[in-house]
């Protein structure tokens, strides 16, 4: 078998897996369509009724719910054509390592996603909404509260990762239990400044939803890797 014969053989696996990928994620995406008004329906009981400022404001809410609903719930099969691309250029080692990092990853990370929507968001908004007054009422767009709760959520999927990213570094011997513990107060303070360019607005509420479970996610990892070197 020549070399190029090889490469057209991985071409063609790469098409036919990303094709698996697109019809999931347009799967999905109509599922998400589908579902958009249920889940407008469950946004508004924290933030109360919405309103859209163009003609095809509510329209295109709906599509933004559809896009984000067809690559949440299509990473699992991203993540398993991902993982059966290149798990046959990897040695029996490498694949006994990922084996196990493919699946906690995307659990951490959807379970970040999750807890966000279903938890974090409408606490947040039921918070901040108590700040209004008889002379200031909240006139919430559907398209200002869709980029809140999407970026938010992305955020916290990506946040949950934290122990992971900390226990592969330790594994890979760059960090350790006592480095980190060491400089606990300075990975605090950098927590909190990423916190707060990562939520959008200005409010501190915003940024503390996002740190404070950083901080324990950071704990979290502090004993992996605790317990790893025990």
């Amino acid at each position: 078998m020549t070399n190029e014969q090889t490469i057209t053989q991985h071409l063609e696996e790469l098409r036919g897996r990303l094709w698996i990928v697109v019809l999931s994620f347009f799967t999905f995406s109509l599922l998400g369509y589908w579902q958009s008004g249920f889940l407008l329906d469950y946004f508004s009981i924290s933030a109360g009724p919405f309103v859209f400022l163009t003609p095809a404001g509510a329209f295109l809410a709906r599509m933004k719910i559809a896009v984000f609903s067809g690559l949440f719930l299509s990473l699992p099969v991203i993540f398993f054509e991902v993982w059966r691309f290149v798990a046959s250029g990897l040695t029996a080692r490498e694949r006994g390592a990922l084996r196990w990092l493919f699946p906690l990853f995307l659990l951490l990370f959807m379970t970040g996603v999750f807890l966000a929507i279903a938890l974090v968001i409408p606490a947040a908004f039921r918070f901040l909404l108590n700040f209004q007054t008889e002379t200031i009422r909240p006139m919430i767009t559907v398209d200002a509260y869709l980029s809140f709760a999407l970026f938010t959520s992305l955020a916290f999927g990506v946040v949950f990762e934290f122990p992971l990213v900390i226990f592969a570094l330790g594994k890979m011997g760059i960090v350790s239990h006592g480095q980190l513990a060491h400089r606990r107060r300075m990975i605090y303070l950098g927590i909190l400044v990423a916190a707060a360019v990562l939520t959008p607005g200005p409010d501190i509420f915003s940024m503390l939803i996002l740190a404070l479970p950083t901080v324990a996610l950071f704990e979290v990892s502090l004993l992996l890797l605790r317990a790893d070197k025990a």
